[in-house]
């Protein structure tokens, strides 16, 4: 015998790249090619193969929290877990059972499906503090999502205006991302509070204070509309609400905004210069940073209005729209969950959030556990849950540990599955299939179906057959396939043209899809391609760009993207200073780790093996802090302990902390109190703490 090498896809982040694993003649995989320059790629087997990897069922015998457990079988988990629900169901009603949805993504549909099968509209994702707000706010100020953070280059693009985040530790493939070198005529800037390496390459590095995004793009605005920069024939025919804007803005002028964001007048100005007269100009943001403030959501709305203002939206070089391509069949029942089910946790305090995503607010969920509020959640079934995920982590181990009944699958035990009553083994992508639809670009995606490249370790399932055979147990067994995942996957792949469907199964590599408005624009005679508002106009409420947004004001928002100071600050809580006069952010991340994903990996913490605040030598010396040193970091939620980094590349009155790390989790720090008021995110970005020597 001999080995044996198969093609499959990665799920170390949602790129899906493919890879060649080599299997030796016992079946263990023993070799990853194909991922040259990303080390969770590389290093995957670690995991696969770690000793601590949860194998075979598990139901609590301790008290919660305790981490005893005992092995059981299959069938006694799922018969638990089943009993379990249905009392809750029958006792609470089923929108008092949540099912939790973290990493990985893959199964997704069949949970979603098993909720709303189930009677309960609380199907609830990670997406309630990740990505979704920058989305929903595109899409009400749009109409359409933009593309912000491409791996494919345009090479039209002169300026690119780098806005809080880091390609080379953030976004495949990291050093080799055409945002991590310098391009020849192509135009740099970057806003970040730390020095980072694509800060290191810009022309102009505008070094904010955390929070205060919004505040600096509406000076940028403001100087765009004074100097006469802005594109106002497009604005004239395109832009709703566009005076009230300007008299908005009139409130930023440069010497302010630089006061604000803690920036030099003359970089600001400068920077806006660039920005406004190198056309075609594009923005580069993270799906996620710039929302997890306190007034993320209108900060992010200010930001987006720049390629508007600048006649830069949906251009070849700007910021395109994102367009859907093929996609498959929903399998999820969310026509069910609207149509029919009660209201879900979130619709009763951020209503415009839950009308364009289809969840709950997972935000919500320890006072839901805790205090009934804004609904009951007495049960819940969960995969790839952390505490980790949420501000003010403790409060939500707690709430947990007083859930009345908890099931939990994942790879390894964490906070979240120490607090569960039964805990389930889930397989690895390398143990599972799945249909996968990468959404790409602006018009290009990707469709594949990964096929199992090996057997579960142990006991282990994919998430998705667990939850399918959970809808058998419950009765439901024609909904859900009588518990055949491929199946419910070849149901998915029905919502695909045949020849797509067909070269998607067979081909690891996948299927290059396109989206049709391509050919709606070329039928029309529109032949570079962009501007699809010459179609559709913008699918927004008024069919124009919100710069005054009629939806937001008709609940109750202001329609204005409209800045306000962090809820915690040296300007808003000053009296907080004495006790806590650093501001903290965190959440920068790496190419090592995915959130608290590969913590657990030698070889991975041999690149970075401690969690770190980064600390400038200032406020390190003030406070007898040394590089290397322990110590206590702390707010008014509570204390966690870092190692020291001592570095320059930090804003002086700035600390940042790398998140992920279950021992040392910064997120204990954050605050739970103050979100977002339309998206409901939490600011883990823009706080105040102090830093002491241990």
């Amino acid at each position: 015998m001999t080995n044996v090498v198969k093609s499959t896809t990665c799920y170390e982040c949602d790129a899906n790249c493919l890879f060649d694993v080599t299997i030796d003649p016992s079946g263990r995989a023993i070799k990853v090619e194909g991922l040259p320059n990303c080390p969770r790629g590389q290093l995957q087997l670690e995991r696969q193969y770690h000793p601590d990897r949860l194998l075979y069922p598990l139901k609590r015998i301790g008290a919660k929290g305790s981490g005893e457990f005992e092995r059981i079988s299959w069938e006694e988990a799922l018969d638990t877990i089943t009993a379990a629900l249905q009392t809750a169901k029958a006792q609470h009603g089923a929108p008092a059972v949540g099912f939790f949805a973290g990493y990985t993504k893959e199964a997704r549909p069949q949970l979603q499906r098993l909720a709303h099968a189930f009677g309960s509209p609380n199907y609830l994702t990670e997406s309630g503090c990740c990505f979704s707000a920058t989305m929903v706010a595109e899409k009400l100020t749009y109409g359409y999502k933009l593309k912000t953070t491409s791996t494919v280059e345009s090479p039209k693009t002169q300026c690119v205006l780098v806005w809080s985040t880091n390609a080379s530790g953030s976004i495949p493939p990291f050093e080799n991302h055409h945002l991590a070198s310098r391009k020849k005529g192509r135009k740099m800037i970057v806003v970040d509070p730390r020095r980072t390496e694509t800060a290191e390459i810009a022309d102009i590095h505008l070094q904010i204070r955390p929070g205060t995004d919004g505040a600096l793009a509406l000076g940028f605005h403001h100087l765009i509309f004074a100097n006469g920069w802005q594109d106002q024939v497009f604005l004239d025919e395109w832009a709703n609400g566009l005076d009230a804007f300007r008299d908005y803005i009139k409130a930023f002028p440069p010497a302010r905004v630089a006061a604000i964001c803690g920036i030099s007048e003359a970089d600001l100005r400068a920077a806006v210069e660039l920005f406004a007269t190198t056309k075609p100009a594009q923005i580069a943001m993270s799906p996620t940073s710039t929302v997890q403030h306190s007034n993320g959501f209108q900060n992010h709305r200010a930001m987006i209005l720049l390629s508007a203002a600048t006649g830069n939206i949906d251009r070849e070089g700007g910021n395109r729209f994102f367009n859907d391509k093929v996609l498959p069949k929903p399998i999820e029942l969310f026509d069910v969950c609207k149509n029919e089910l009660p209201p879900r946790i979130g619709d009763e305090i951020f209503p415009i959030w839950t009308k364009y995503w289809p969840a709950a607010q997972s935000m919500l969920m320890p006072d839901c556990i805790l205090e009934g509020k804004p609904q009951p959640l007495k049960a819940l079934l969960a995969m790839g849950i952390n505490t980790a995920m949420w501000a003010n982590s403790k409060r939500m181990e707690r709430a947990l540990g007083e859930l009345e009944f908890f099931a939990v699958s994942d790879f390894f035990h964490n906070p979240a599955t120490l607090q569960a009553d039964i805990v389930l083994p889930a397989a690895t992508s390398l143990e599972r299939t799945a249909l996968i639809a990468y959404p790409g670009c602006a018009y290009q995606g990707e469709v594949k179906y990964r096929h199992q490249a090996l057997p579960p370790r142990g006991e282990a399932k994919p998430d998705g057959q667990i939850f399918l055979e959970l809808g058998v147990k419950l009765g439901m067994a024609a909904q859900f396939w009588h518990g055949n995942l491929a199946a419910s996957w070849e149901e998915m792949g029905e919502g695909l043209p045949p020849d797509i469907r067909k070269e998607a199964w067979e081909n690891p590599a996948g299927v290059t899809v396109y989206s049709p408005v391509i050919d709606e624009l070329v039928d029309l005679g529109f032949l570079d391609a962009d501007r699809q508002w010459r179609i559709n106009g913008f699918r927004t409420a008024t069919g124009k760009i919100e710069f005054d947004s009629v939806e937001l004001k008709a609940h109750g928002y202001d329609g204005l993207p409209t800045y306000r100071e962090p809820m915690e600050s040296p300007l808003s809580t000053p009296e907080l200073l004495a006790e806590y006069p650093l501001v903290l952010t965190s959440g920068g991340r790496q190419k090592f780790f995915t959130h608290s994903q590969q913590h657990n990996i030698p070889a991975m913490l041999a690149y970075d093996p401690y969690p770190r605040v980064q600390i400038h030598p200032d406020d390190a010396t003030t406070r007898g802090i040394a590089d290397g040193d322990s110590v206590e970091i702390r707010s008014r939620r509570g204390a966690v302990t870092f190692r020291a980094a001592v570095t320059d590349i930090m804003k002086p009155g700035v600390v940042h902390c790398f998140h992920g790390w279950n021992e040392s989790n910064i997120n204990e720090l954050t605050d739970d109190t103050q979100l977002d008021p339309i998206s409901g995110f939490p600011p883990f970005k823009s706080l105040l703490c102090e830093v002491s020597r241990l």
